[in-house]
């Protein structure tokens, strides 16, 4: 099985995934190797900065974030290369995208619907946004740019957590094939809220439940069982499952 993208992150996640298992499952567990080839070398001479997340459509597209963070000389043999960038299977650019004065610059994770639209979450925004599979469209955006859900409203302040759908630094984001419903991780890091959220798919707040055993939530997934897997910063594998409705931690809170 050939890892075409994010070889560092899955291949860690693979290893933890591995090494957990009893020796007889483990045996069979898919092994993964890194495709050196892919993708093939960018056009016009892109220059990429770091790459804040991944994500994969129905026809095995993959999207990158390029945060666009580079350094001073980075760009004397080349040119920026977009925010967003769409590969093909076998490695080649079909697409790029990404209005700077929509977006925010910290991209951190995305997530492809059935229907094709994607959704970006960007610490520390305060928002989350779905926009079409071209990205020509911004179709929804939940939360206001440049507000977090801080006492003062930015990222020196303290969280909230609050009961809303207003973010501090909303670091995942996944939606419920099963209802539509859109799952939010907010805490990216340290010092920031540290819960999960979960808005219809419209937007309004459903509930949302805060993990107190947990230092932050930096990445979250939803399992095929139903349950909600997250991560702190610093693991490389599930930190905490919960239910779709958040058990494990106190009863979530929902909207008055």
């Amino acid at each position: 099985m050939i890892l075409k993208a994010g070889a560092c992150a899955a291949l860690a996640l693979a290893a933890a995934a591995i090494l957990s298992l009893p020796a007889s499952q483990a045996q069979n567990s898919p092994r993964y190797e890194a495709d050196v080839n892919w993708p093939k070398p960018l056009p016009e001479r892109w220059v990429l900065g770091g790459l804040g997340g991944i994500c994969v459509d129905a026809r095995d597209h993959v999207l990158i974030l390029n945060r666009q963070d580079v350094i001073e000389g980075d760009l004397n043999g080349g040119t920026l290369a977009p925010p967003m960038i769409e590969f093909d299977a076998a490695g080649n650019v079909v697409h790029s995208w990404g209005d700077p004065n929509l977006i925010d610059p910290r991209l951190h994770s995305c997530h492809f619907e059935r229907n094709g639209d994607v959704w970006l979450a960007s610490a520390p925004s305060g928002m989350v946004q779905k926009y079409t599979h071209d990205g020509s469209k911004l179709l929804l955006q939940i939360g206001v740019k440049g507000k977090l859900d801080s006492s003062d409203g930015t990222a020196k302040g303290k969280p909230l957590n609050t009961p809303a759908a207003t973010f501090f630094m909303p670091s995942s984001i996944l939606v419920d094939r099963t209802n539509g419903d859109v799952y939010v991780s907010d805490g990216e890091g340290s010092g920031t809220n540290r819960r999960i959220v979960v808005l219809d798919r419209t937007g309004k707040f459903l509930r949302h439940w805060v993990i107190d055993d947990m230092e932050n939530v930096h990445c979250m997934t939803l399992a095929n069982d139903g349950m909600v897997c997250g991560s702190t910063t610093g693991w490389a594998s599930c930190s905490g499952r919960f239910p779709c409705r958040g058990r494990r931690s106190p009863s979530p809170r929902t909207a008055p």
